[in-house]
């Protein structure tokens, strides 16, 4: 007798089909439940406002049916207009509408804020407290937030109570977006405190950091203030501040950063022009402590540091500004939130540098400026024209200035900007750079990302919205290549290599925002043409810190780089340089060093070139771009390549095989030249198939449906090639055969090819005698290709196998008429009628849309050479989850085929490791429920198919399959997700990708992936599992597919080309599709299907796992009929008999039809019981 247990929770996640209706159903009512609640807890709230109001409650006015018929008013006449001329459409403004509501702060929400506001304040400014700040420091145990360049600066003053405190930033101007709602609060330190040179090495900074330091420690010590830490704004060590959070009566904490900053008459703003020099270089060396107070004409500029103090001298004017622009705008505000929400969601204020929602907001006042945007636009039209604005201006080249004014002999124009900073947005000043820190490498992503908005709201159909504002734009998935430099002695020597000690100064002696700037112009000059995009992300280690501890070394951590490439150029192997005459020639070499050379071209111009490897596999191509950016970064940077860790191709060993050629052991490519091999045997099967004569009937057109012909096998397959007197048939079947003694030959798949007949009125109407004549047909061909062409040949009735150098192909002839046949039925009245029967719409199938499909797929591969590995990587991923037999493999290409049509928010990805995680993101994070996957094939879709197929979505999703994937020769049916995956499944593929993606995701941004980690998320969990069926190896077909190799007999023979000894070997046909396992597997389902699911990675899986069915363990009627795997119970005694399923003799048949397969058996007691 089974006694069924308690499962776990993710057990739950697989269950038969037989259940799934219900559990719609359950669902569906616990949302109904669900939006009861939710509309009693509204009506709560709504009393609840009354009771405070008290007010008493409205009247409902009637609604009479003239008022329905009542025509619109003048407002809703407006709004309509409005929607049409000043938003994207109807769908969009609502969306807009509904996204401000969810970002911006509620009323209730900014009472609390602007209470927690005063106290703060108050606490601020009722300090009495007027000590030297060393003495305040040590006594509370509170380090100043500075490097160790404090200890240089002797001057300080004593502490003085500030009696100007105010809001900056978002909070001022009302444009906070949730979650990371902070408000920022200027303390204006009191001009007492400042000396006239205190502008002058860091003295400044000093005192700042020690009047933070002084604020840490009193408002520590107050019970409403709590997680009070230093931190650098954006992540600017010149700038540090005081982060906390302030307690309320009610409601959430809330946090603050405070800021120190200058009344801003304290310095004249001409002290700080970019050419001015402010830091003396005798006292930073330490040669002199005296401290000059003129300015030396042999003194560097201090650009970074000058702009440091700027900020500080110029915050309530630019506060100012902001306040006047925003203030009575409420389009503009509401379109600045958009615009910031655009930011956050691609991290591009996320690292030193970015460009943040400050610069976002400043250039909106400058666009108000320019009167390219204004108050009276929409939130939509102001968003849409500051991208257009972004995305076509280049602040590298030419910088914009808010400043109006051009009385003042002493302000820098844009020129010297240009020449101390990479990028220029100036204030209103006319002093200060807004984007001081801000390196090209930034702007351009910003312009990039501006570029592909505008591109998705002129493209129709797109979800634009989603794209736009929904989705997250990871760095990790953004970028094609990646790679991590590690922060270390290299700085110092590279410093002095590059001659950048004035800039070291400059920067306060921090060592990597020094070399930063010349990082990024040594990797663009080195990788040109090869890149579209270069982003460089510099994210410090610590971006908080107790206040009893010093900041972490500023040398610390580790400098990010992401190229999007150009395919075109990526894989270039040789770099052609200047004429060997010309005076570039001497700058060539220079930069290359010892990889430059001479050589002459086709053209018979000789010129310098670099060649960085000879004509080498596709895998190895890839690797160029490494081996650039390796060369550059040792020999300017004198970084050491263990000091790299380069991204890109971790993922391919899992694409790869290996391939015995009797004498040695080769390492084969990782498909593309195995696929590229298969074509060329295929392309010369079309021809041979087209030139043979004696056919009863031409061949109209001929089409292959293999993945390996959309280059999407996982493993494709080499060369098969008889080995002497090991397996051999016998008579005229000169077959591979294989033999119980020996180890289970290796897999060997055939190739489908489907041949499509001329029209003939000759064919019968019988479908009987059309089977038998497309036999005949079937055996003549047969002929024909061994008396024609001398091609070893399998005739059957219903194929022809035909191997062609090689590799076997599958040739089937294929008449359209069929389908039809196989419709056709009579009715009882002698009516004949059509229906669609699985039979003949699986042959529509194979014969109409599969083949269309393969050509589709084979084109997308030859336009971004990349689709095809990531398709492969995403079936390898599917089948390690041992989730093959649930999800259709044409399926999973279309999902990829997406990922490369519709990229939105991206880039087309040009890497297998980046494809493959934003195919994970789609698997896990689509609606599948509630929105289908429209994949648009050669762009066949039309403006209505993007409204259409959505709204019958909607009215037909009862009857529609779980995972509807609509295509432009597919808008209805979804062919390829019709019957599978069922719901507990697709939840757990979610689940599932979720989690690796999550793994995969955090091991590239890190910069720590190892050959243990990303194997991990292509290992299965085996804990939900009831039973495990171990396999021997040696009798699996595939074992040379698995992920780890086991002996060094994993492999297979021969790769191309047959040797002159193997030549009577060739006409020998090998057994195609000959799988133990698969073959184990078949029997399993049919047997026991009904009481159990069977999981199995068919790429080389060791382990068949079993998962019983819920209801397999129900107490069923007994019946004759259904008696088969179960035994009888009778409980009560009496006549009512009883069946359940009979666990241990199920076990003991899996071992049985197992027989010389099944290795052992693992069962699981702990969740059902006997």
């Amino acid at each position: 007798m089974v006694k069924k247990g308690k499962s776990p929770i993710v057990k739950e996640a697989i269950i038969d089909e037989s259940v799934e209706d219900n559990i719609d159903e359950s669902n569906e009512d616990e949302e109904d439940v669900e939006d009861e609640v939710d509309d009693l807890s509204d009506v709560d709230g709504s009393l609840n406002e009354s009771d405070e109001d008290e007010s008493p409650p409205k009247k409902k006015k009637k609604v009479t049916s003239r008022d329905k018929n009542k025509p619109p008013t003048n407002e809703e006449l407006n709004e309509l207009k409005e929607t049409q001329t000043l938003f994207h459409s109807s769908l969009f403004r609502l969306q807009i509408s509904e996204l401000l509501s969810e970002v911006q702060i509620k009323a209730k929400r900014r009472a609390q804020m602007d209470e927690a506001i005063k106290k703060l304040t108050s606490l601020i400014t009722s300090i009495h407290e007027k000590s030297q700040p060393e003495k305040t420091l040590i006594r509370t145990n509170v380090q100043i937030p500075m490097s160790d360049l404090a200890s240089k600066v002797n001057r300080t003053s004593k502490f003085i109570p500030a009696e100007k405190v105010f809001v900056i930033g978002s909070y001022l101007t009302e444009t906070c977006v949730k979650p990371h709602v902070k408000v920022d609060l200027a303390v204006v330190m009191p001009k007492v405190m400042i000396h006239t040179k205190d502008y002058l090495n860091f003295r400044y900074n000093k005192k700042k950091a020690q009047y933070l330091g002084v604020l840490a420690a009193y408002l520590r010590s107050k019970q409403c203030i709590e997680h009070i830490k230093f931190s650098y704004h954006h992540h600017n060590t010149l700038k540090p501040i005081l982060c906390l959070k302030v307690k309320g009566d009610e409601g959430k904490p809330v946090a603050f950063n405070i800021h120190v900053v200058l009344e801003k008459d304290t310095f004249k703003l001409n002290r700080f022009h970019p050419k001015k020099n402010n830091v003396r270089k005798q006292w930073f060396n330490g040669e002199q402590q005296t401290e000059e107070d003129g300015l030396v004409s042999d003194q560097p500029p201090t650009p970074f540091y000058n702009t440091s103090i700027l900020r500080d001298l110029t915050t309530q004017t630019t506060c100012s500004c902001l306040q006047s622009a925003y203030k009575d705008a409420p389009n503009i505000r509401e379109g600045f939130s958009m615009l910031r929400v655009w930011l956050d969601q691609r991290q591009l204020s996320s690292s030193y540098g970015g460009f943040t929602s400050f610069h976002m907001s400043m250039y909106l006042v400058y666009l108000m400026s320019k009167r390219k945007i204004n108050k009276f636009m929409s939130s939509y039209q102001i968003v849409r024209n500051t991208l257009d604005h972004l995305s076509k201006s280049d602040w590298c080249k030419e910088g914009i200035t808010l400043n109006t004014i051009t009385s003042d002999p002493h302000q820098p124009s844009l020129e010297d900007f240009h020449q101390h900073f990479d990028v220029v947005f100036v204030d209103t000043t006319g002093y200060l750079n807004l984007s001081a820190e801000m390196n090209c490498s930034t702007f351009h992503r910003v312009k990039h990302e501006a570029q592909l908005a505008i591109q998705s709201l002129t493209t129709p159909g797109l979800d634009s919205f989603s794209s736009l504002f929904m989705t997250k734009v990871a760095f990790e998935r953004k970028f094609d290549h990646v790679f991590h430099i590690q922060t270390g002695p290299w700085l110092q020597s590279c410093i002095t290599k590059l001659d950048l000690e004035d800039q070291l100064m400059d920067h306060g002696g921090n060592k990597v925002l020094t070399v930063l700037s010349s990082l990024v112009q040594y990797l663009k000059l080195a990788l040109q043409e090869r890149i579209k995009l270069l982003q460089l992300q510099l994210i410090p280690e610590n971006s908080e810190w107790e206040i009893s501890e010093s900041p972490s070394s500023e040398d610390k951590g580790q400098i990010t780089v992401g190229m999007l490439l150009n395919p075109e150029y990526a894989t270039n192997i040789l770099e052609k340089g200047p004429p060997a005459d010309s005076p570039e020639a001497k700058d060539f070499r220079e930069f290359w060093g010892e990889k430059s050379e001479l050589r002459r071209f086709k053209d018979g111009s000789i010129c310098e070139a670099v060649a960085w490897m000879n004509d080498g596999k596709i895998s190895e191509r890839r690797n160029v771009c490494r081996s650039v950016i390796r060369h550059v970064l040792s020999r300017h940077f004198e970084i050491p390549q263990k000091s790299i860790l380069y991204i890109h191709n971790q993922l391919d060993m899992l694409l790869q095989q290996r391939a015995d050629l009797s004498d040695s052991t080769i390492s084969c490519d990782t498909g593309e030249m195995e696929h590229q091999q298969i074509m060329k045997s295929y392309d010369s099967l079309c021809k041979l198939l087209r030139n043979l004569k004696d056919l009863p009937l031409t061949i109209n057109s001929i089409q292959g449906t293999s993945p390996c012909l959309r280059f999407t096998e996982v493993v494709p397959p080499l060369p098969s090639v008889c080995k002497v007197g090991i397996y051999r048939g016998e008579g005229e079947d000169k077959r591979e055969l294989p033999l119980p003694s020996k180890k289970c030959p290796f897999y060997t798949p055939y190739l489908k090819v489907i041949c499509h007949l001329e029209g003939s009125g000759k064919w019968p109407d019988d479908l009987q005698a059309f089977r038998h004549l497309k036999a005949a047909f079937h055996i003549k061909l047969g002929e024909v290709l061994t008396d024609q062409q001398s091609l070893p040949v399998h005739i059957t009735p219903t194929h022809v196998d035909v191997k062609k150098d090689g590799f076997v192909f599958r040739v089937e002839l294929a008449y359209t008429r069929e389908i039809a046949l196989m419709k056709l039925y009579k009715t009882p009245e002698g009516m004949v009628k059509y229906k669609d029967t699985p039979e003949s719409l699986n042959l529509e199938r194979e014969i109409q849309h599969l083949p269309q499909l393969t050509s589709t797929l084979h084109g997308l591969q030859q336009q971004h050479n990349s689709f095809g590995a990531v398709a492969r990587l995403a079936k390898r991923w599917i089948a390690s989850q041992l989730l093959t037999d649930y999800i259709l493999e044409e399926a999973i290409e279309l999902m990829t085929a997406y990922l490369y049509i519709s990229p939105e928010p991206y880039s087309v990805p040009g890497c297998a490791i980046v494809g493959f995680q934003r195919w994970l993101h789609l698997l896990a994070n689509h609606d599948w429920k509630m929105s289908p996957l429209m994949v648009n094939l050669n762009n066949k879709f039309t403006s209505d198919d993007f409204i259409e197929i959505p709204s019958r979505f909607q009215k037909e999703r009862t009857t529609l399959p779980l995972m509807f994937i609509a295509t432009p020769e597919d808008k209805t049916m979804s062919i390829w997700t019709r019957k599978m995956p069922t719901a507990p499944l697709l939840n757990r593929m979610m689940l599932l990708a979720q989690e690796s993606l999550h793994i995969l995701s955090e091991n590239v941004g890190s910069g720590v992936i190892r050959s243990m980690e990303y194997k991990r998320i292509f290992r299965p969990p085996l804990e939900l599992y009831d039973v495990i069926l171990h396999l021997d190896m040696k009798q699996c077909a595939r074992r040379h597919q698995a992920l780890d190799s086991l002996t060094q007999d994993n492999v297979i023979c021969p790769t191309y080309g047959v040797r002159k000894t193997q030549k009577r070997e060739a006409m020998f046909m090998p057994v195609t599709d000959y799988d133990p396992v698969q073959l184990y597997l078949r029997d399993l389902k049919e047997s026991y299907g009904h009481l159990a699911l069977f999981f199995h990675d068919k790429y080389g899986g060791n382990l068949i796992a079993v998962l019983w069915k819920p209801s397999a363990f129900t107490p069923q009627e007994f019946k004759v009929s259904h008696v088969h795997g179960c035994t009888v119970q009778n409980k009560s005694g009496d006549m009512d008999v009883q069946m359940v399923p009979n666990v241990e003799a199920i076990i003991r048949d899996f071992k049985l039809l197992g027989t010389g397969l099944v290795q052992s058996v693992e069962t699981k007691t702990d969740k059902w019981k006997i």
